[in-house]
C-alpha cells in the first residue's frame, strides 16, 4: 500500500477497517487521565519553544535500532501540528524498537513522525503498533510528496497487556527505516481502533497449478510457522506445523496445530511422514502428513531421512546428545526405532542449537560441520572427511551426484562443490523477488536435486518460504517459488517432488569408495596426541592404515580470532583444545614417561614486564606444571619436577611480528629446547607425568586468565614421546614451507566520517556464532599514512568477539574514527564469518579495520 501526502486521508478512510471502542474502554481512559508523552527519536531532550512540549531522549525507550541525523533543511510547513525541527533531524533506524513501560493499559493516540533526508532512496517501510501491522510498503517521502519534509501519521490504538505500549518497524522490501519522533495522547473518547489496511499478501488462487507446473509433477512441503521470528531456531513452544500438497485441493494447512517446538521438519522419501524434533523435550517424533499417527522416534536432533537403494529399509538421522557436538550420530528405522546403529563418532557434528548431518543418495558421503563452523564431507565407509570451508548449513545432494554446498557467513549464498574434489564456486541466493541481496536462512536441499528451500528475509516477522530452482549447470538459481503468504514469520521447510528421477543421478547400491576423500596426511608423526594447525586443516590423529582415530578442535575465547592464514591471533582472549586434550596428552605422558610439544608462533609485543603465557598446562586444581613463557623478549620453558620444584629452560630472545618455530622434548631425564630446528638448550630434568593430574590446556593465558600474551599461534603438536633431532627439523622444515609466500599487505591509516552503520545483531541470536562484523558506511575525511583514492568506503569491523558486543558497536554515526584498513579482499579468514549488515548499496570498495 503506497501512501501519498495528497490523498492520503481519503486512502485512509477507504484502506483501513474500523469499529468503534466500547463505553467500557472509552470510559477507562476517562477516568485515568494521561498525560502526553513526547519522544525524541534517535535524539536528547528538546523542549518546543512555541508550545512548551518536551520531546524526551528516546534512551529508555529504545531497544533496537541505531541513531542517524538527517543533516539537510526540512519542510515542516504542511505538516499539522509537527515536532520541533530538531526532532525531525534525529532519527532511529535499522529495524527499530520501541517499548514504553509507562503506558498503561487503554486507549490512545499515537502519532509517529517522519522525514526522509535523500532523494533517492527505496523505502518500504512496515511498522507494528502493539501488534497491529498499521504501516505497510511504506515510504515517507512518498507520503510527504518530497524528501525533507515532515509526515505524521497518527492511529488511535489499545494497550491491554499490561506490558506498556510496543512499536516496532522494520525495513521491509526497501533499504531502510527510520523514525523521528512519537507522541502518546489520549484518545478521544468513542474514537474507533485503527486497523491495518485490507490489502494484505494472499496466495494465487491457482498456487496448486503453479507449484505443479515449477516442480514438473506433484509436490509437498513442510514447514514451521511461529509469530515469534526470534525463534528462528524454534528452541520454545511457540510453531505449529504446517504443510501443502498440490493434490489434494485443501491449501496450506495446519499439520499438527497445538503450538510446540516443530524444529527442521523433513519429509520422507515416499511424502507420506514428517519428521520433526521437539527442542522442549529435546526428542524427535514422525507423524503422517494428514496429521494422523504421531510418536515419538528417539532423544536427540533429527537431522535427515534417508532410503537404503539395496533394501528399502527408511532411516531417519539422529544426534543423539542434547545440544552436545561430541554426541554420537544413530540412525533408527522409522517403521521400527527399536533397531538403531551407530553411523558417526569420529569428530564432533553441527552446532548446539540444530543438526545437519545429511547424506547423498546413495548412503556413501554424508554432509556436516566438524564440527562447526568447519564444514565438510565425511566418507561413511572409512571414516575419513574433508574440511570444505567456514560455514553453516552443510547439504550434500540427495542423489549419487556427490554435488555439495555449505551457507556462508553472510547468508546470502552457498559455496558450491560440483565433486568433493572440484574448486568451489559461490551461488548467490540473495536473489529472491523482493528481497534481493537481503540476508536469507534455513536452505536445505530438497529430494531433488534441484530444489532447495529456504526462508527470506532473515528473522523477519515477513519471512516466508521459498522454493529455488538450480539452472542445469548448477551455477545459479534460475528460477523463484513463493509458497506463503502471510505476515507471521515461516522457518526451515523441506519439499517433497514426485518427479525428482528426472533430475536426479540414479543412487546405486554398494560400500564406499575408499579413495573417494581420501588425503594425504604429511603432517602424522606417530605418538602425537592432540594437533591443531589451523582452523581450516582437519586437524585429526590416524592409524597407521590412515584411517582417522580422533580429531581435535579448539574454540575462540575472548577477542581471539583467526589470522589471515586461519592460526589463532590472540587478543584479549586465549585458545581453548577440547575439554579433553590436557586429560589425554597427561594419559599418555603418564604412560611413555616421555613428552614432546611444537608450535609456530609469532609475538605481537615484548610483553612488556609481565610475564604472559603462550602454553600452560595445569592440573584440576589451577597450578600449571609445564609453561612456554615469554618475559619481556625472552622466551623459556617451565616444567615442574620430580621433586616439585621448578625447572627452566631458556629459548632465547624474540621480536614482535618475527615468526619462529618452536619444540620442546624430554625424556630419559634430558629436556631439549629448540628455535627454527636448531638446538637452542639442554638441561638434565627429572619429570614425572603420572604426577600432573593434567586437567587444563590453555595457550595464550593461563587457567587463571592473569597472564595474558597476544600474537599468532598455529602448527600446535603436543605427544607422547621424545622428538629426534631430525623429526624436529621436519617440523621445521614444514613450517617455513607453510611461511613460504606470506607478504603483509598494504595498509592505510585514515580518519573518516561513519555515513551508515549496520545494526549489530545481538549475541544471542546469533548463536552459536560469538563473532559477527559489522559493514558500515564511512567517508573518508583524511589519509594519514598509505594511499586511497576512494572517498566512501564499506568497511567490515568486528561488533562482537568471544559472544560480548564490542565499543564498536555502539559508534555513532556523523562521527569521525580512526581506522587503519586492509583490503578486505586479502583476508580470506573473514570469508565464513557472521556478518551484520544493513548496507543496501554494496558497490563501494570493502576494507577491514585491523585495529579491532
Amino acid at each position: 500500500m503506497t501512501f501519498r501526502s495528497t490523498a492520503f486521508s481519503v486512502a485512509l478512510s477507504t484502506a483501513l477497517l474500523t469499529f468503534s471502542v466500547g463505553t467500557p474502554h472509552a470510559a477507562l481512559a476517562a477516568s485515568r487521565p494521561f498525560e502526553a508523552l513526547r519522544i525524541n527519536c534517535g535524539g536528547g531532550t528538546v523542549k518546543d519553544r512555541l508550545t512548551g512540549h518536551v520531546w524526551l531522549s528516546d534512551k529508555k525507550y529504545a531497544v533496537r535500532g541505531k541513531k542517524y541525523r538527517f543533516s539537510h533543511k526540512l519542510n515542516l510547513k504542511e505538516a499539522q501540528l509537527p515536532a520541533p525541527e530538531l526532532v525531525y533531524q534525529s532519527v532511529r533506524r535499522a529495524n527499530l524498537n520501541y517499548r514504553i513501560r509507562s503506558v498503561a493499559d487503554g486507549t490512545y493516540r499515537v502519532r509517529l513522525h517522519f522525514v526522509d533526508g535523500k532523494q533517492q532512496a527505496e523505502r518500504s517501510m512496515d511498522f507494528w503498533i502493539e501488534g497491529e501491522h498499521l504501516l505497510q510498503n511504506f515510504s515517507p517521502r512518498e507520503a510527504a510528496g518530497s524528501s525533507n519534509r515532515a509526515y505524521i501519521y497518527e492511529a488511535v490504538v489499545q494497550v491491554k497487556d499490561g506490558n506498556g505500549l510496543d512499536i516496532r518497524g522494520t525495513r521491509g522490501r526497501g533499504d531502510d527505516v527510520f523514525l523521528s519522533g512519537i507522541e502518546v495522547l489520549p484518545a478521544p473518547r468513542g474514537a474507533p481502533l485503527t486497523r491495518p489496511p485490507l490489502a494484505s499478501p494472499s496466495a494465487p488462487a491457482d498456487l496448486a497449478q503453479q507449484l505443479r507446473d515449477f516442480a514438473e509433477g506433484p509436490a509437498r512441503v513442510v514447514w514451521t510457522r511461529t509469530d515469534d521470528e526470534e525463534d528462528f531456531y524454534l528452541k520454545g513452544g511457540t510453531g505449529v506445523l504446517y504443510g501443502y500438497d498440490t493434490e489434494d485441493g485443501k491449501g496450506e494447512r495446519a499439520i499438527l496445530s497445538e503450538l510446540r517446538s516443530y524444529a527442521s521438519p523433513m519429509l520422507t522419501p515416499d511424502g507420506k511422514h514428517v519428521v520433526f524434533t521437539d527442542q522442549t523435550k529435546h526428542k524427535c517424533y514422525v507423524v503422517g502428513f494428514d496429521g494422523a499417527g504421531l510418536r515419538e522416534l528417539s532423544a536427540g536432533y533429527a537431522s535427515d531421512i534417508w532410503e537404503d537403494p539395496s533394501t528399502g529399509a527408511t532411516w531417519v538421522y539422529v544426534r543423539t546428545g542434547w545440544r552436545d557436538v561430541k554426541a554420537p550420530v544413530r540412525r533408527f528405522r522409522l517403521d521400527d526405532p527399536s533397531v538403531s546403529e551407530e553411523v558417526w563418532t569420529k569428530s564432533g557434528t553441527g552446532q548446539p542449537q540444530t543438526a545437519w548431518f545429511h547424506l547423498s543418495g546413495d548412503g556413501k558421503l554424508a554432509a556436516d560441520a566438524f564440527p562447526w563452523p568447519q564444514c565438510g564431507l565425511a566418507d561413511l565407509s572409512t571414516g575419513e572427511f574433508k574440511v570444505m570451508g567456514k560455514g553453516c548449513w552443510p547439504a550434500v545432494a540427495p542423489d549419487s551426484s556427490h554435488r555439495s554446498f555449505y551457507f556462508i557467513g553472510q547468508h546470502t549464498g552457498v559455496q558450491f562443490f560440483d565433486t568433493p574434489q572440484a574448486t568451489p564456486r559461490t551461488i548467490n541466493l540473495a536473489t529472491v523477488p523482493g528481497w534481493t541481496g537481503r540476508k536469507v536462512y534455513h536452505p536445505r536441499w530438497t529430494n531433488d536435486v534441484r530444489f532447495v528451500t529456504l526462508t527470506a528475509p532473515q528473522w523477519m516477522p515477513e519471512t516466508e518460504l521459498y522454493i529455488g530452482r538450480f539452472d542445469a549447470g548448477f551455477t545459479e538459481v534460475e528460477s523463484w517459488f513463493r509458497l506463503t503468504y502471510n505476515h507471521t514469520a515461516d522457518f526451515f521447510g523441506d519439499a517433497w517432488f514426485a518427479a525428482s528421477r528426472k533430475h536426479n543421478v540414479p543412487s546405486k547400491p554398494g560400500t564406499g569408495n575408499p579413495g573417494l576423500l581420501a588425503q594425504a596426511n604429511e603432517n602424522e608423526l606417530p605418538g602425537t596426541v592432540f594437533v591443531w594447525e589451523n582452523e581450516r586443516s582437519r586437524n585429526v590423529i590416524t592409524a597407521p592404515d590412515g584411517k582417522v582415530l580422533r580429531s581435535w578442535s579448539a574454540r575462540y575465547d575472548g577477542a581471539t580470532r583467526p589470522n589471515r592464514w586461519f592460526g589463532a591471533l590472540i587478543r584479549q582472549g586465549s585458545l581453548r583444545p577440547d575439554d579433553d586434550a590436557a586429560p589425554a596428552f597427561g594419559r599418555a605422558a603418564a604412560a611413555s614417561g616421555a613428552f614432546s610439544f611444537a608450535l609456530d608462533l609469532e609475538p605481537a609485543s615484548a610483553s612488556g614486564k609481565q610475564e604472559a603465557a603462550i602454553l600452560s598446562l595445569a592440573n584440576s586444581k589451577e597450578k600449571p606444571f609445564l609453561e612456554l613463557i615469554q618475559n619481556q623478549g625472552t622466551l623459556s620453558v617451565t616444567v615442574t619436577g620430580k621433586d616439585r620444584k621448578p625447572v627452566n629452560l631458556l629459548l632465547g630472545d624474540v621480536m614482535p611480528g618475527a615468526p619462529t618455530q618452536i619444540a620442546v622434548t624430554y625424556a630419559s631425564g634430558q629436556l631439549a629446547g629448540y628455535r627454527d630446528g636448531k638446538e637452542k638448550a639442554r638441561i638434565a630434568a627429572t619429570c614425572d607425568p603420572a604426577e600432573w593430574d593434567a586437567s587444563s590446556l590453555v595457550f595464550g593465558n593461563d587457567i587463571s586468565h592473569r597472564r595474558p600474551w597476544e600474537g599468532s599461534i598455529e602448527n600446535i603438536r603436543l605427544l607422547d614421546r621424545e622428538l629426534s633431532v631430525a623429526e624436529v627439523a621436519t617440523l621445521n622444515a614444514r613450517s617455513a614451507k607453510t611461511r613460504q609466500g606470506r607478504q603483509p599487505v598494504a595498509q592505510v591509516v585514515v580518519e573518516a566520517e561513519l555515513l551508515q552503520a549496520s545494526e549489530p545483531d545481538e549475541p544471542a541470536t546469533i548463536a552459536p556464532y560469538v563473532r559477527s562484523l559489522g559493514e558500515n558506511v564511512y567517508k573518508v575525511k583524511r589519509v594519514l599514512s598509505g594511499k586511497l583514492e576512494d572517498t566512501e568506503i564499506i568497511v567490515l569491523q568486528w561488533v562482537v568477539l568471544g559472544g560480548q558486543p564490542l565499543a564498536s558497536s555502539e559508534r555513532e554515526e556523523g562521527q569521525i574514527y580512526r581506522l587503519e584498513l586492509e583490503s578486505a579482499d586479502s583476508h580470506p579468514e573473514l570469508a565464513g564469518e557472521h556478518r551484520s549488515t544493513d548496507i543496501f548499496e554494496p558497490v563501494m570498495n570493502v576494507y577491514y579495520d585491523v585495529n579491532l
